[in-house]
């Protein structure tokens, strides 16, 4: 679907702990020209801030919120996105082997356009940790547009860990749409299988595109990360006008 306005463009994308090509990854960033970037295995140790400001900046982007205090998620964006407040947060585990989970919030727009809330997480392997952790980030949001006027429209990004027909994508598209029910499968990202990293867009706004980015290289992409990107151009109405 889609309708005039804005277009905000939406990449999220599971780095691998950033242990592939560091200048692969950079020119795919760079070449998805993407104005709001959601990373899943950004830096998560001490210094994490620092290195994902420092990855942003090579690739024309501003890191936002994220790393350690998220576990390792991360919201870059590009010049032409303003942002209106953000929040990294970490989601509760059990047992100190297991890998740390957390997601940031960022409120965003466009000149001229309605601002989004962007939520960016990376879900765990074990079923029933997905679904306590969606159940959490669901109830850190503001009640939906049909229940609030005036509320902000969601946008959830990120490596779900899971396929399409479980229990967490259920979830969360109690909030958002899933426009890429016909998309391609994202890892590996060699031989991809399986369609496990998405962005589900708020039923009030609309979905010019939605898929692997235009313009980046694929040898770039199995250079840098075991996952395939997804970006989303999402329709954002008018600030002049309230999202119905």
């Amino acid at each position: 679907m889609s309708a005039p306005g804005q277009v905000l463009r939406v990449m999220t994308w599971n780095v691998r702990d950033l242990l592939g090509d560091p200048f692969a990854l950079t020119r795919v960033l760079r070449a998805a020209d993407a104005d709001v970037v959601c990373l899943q295995e950004g830096a998560r140790w001490p210094g994490s801030r620092n290195r994902l400001s420092r990855l942003a900046g090579r690739a024309g982007l501003f890191f936002v919120d994220g790393g350690r205090a998220s576990a390792g998620t991360a919201v870059l964006v590009s010049l032409r996105t303003e942002v209106r407040d953000a929040v990294a947060a970490r989601l509760p585990v059990q047992g100190w082997r297991t890998r740390p989970r957390g997601y940031v919030r960022a409120r965003v727009r466009l000149v001229g356009s309605v601002p989004v809330q962007v939520i960016c997480l990376h879900l765990g392997l074990d079923p029933d940790e997905r679904s306590r952790h969606v159940g959490l980030v669901l109830d850190d949001l503001p009640p939906p547009l049909t229940d609030v006027p005036g509320a902000v429209p969601v946008l959830f990004a990120g490596d779900l860990n899971e396929r399409p027909d479980g229990p967490s994508w259920t979830a969360l598209r109690s909030r958002a749409v899933d426009p890429g029910a016909d998309a391609p499968p994202t890892f590996r990202s060699d031989r991809p299988r399986h369609r496990i990293d998405a962005v589900l867009v708020d039923p009030a706004l609309g979905v010019r595109s939605y898929g692997f980015p235009t313009g980046v290289d694929e040898a770039d992409v199995v250079a840098a990360s075991d996952h395939r990107p997804v970006l989303a151009e999402v329709v954002l109405p008018s600030s002049a006008r309230t999202p119905r």
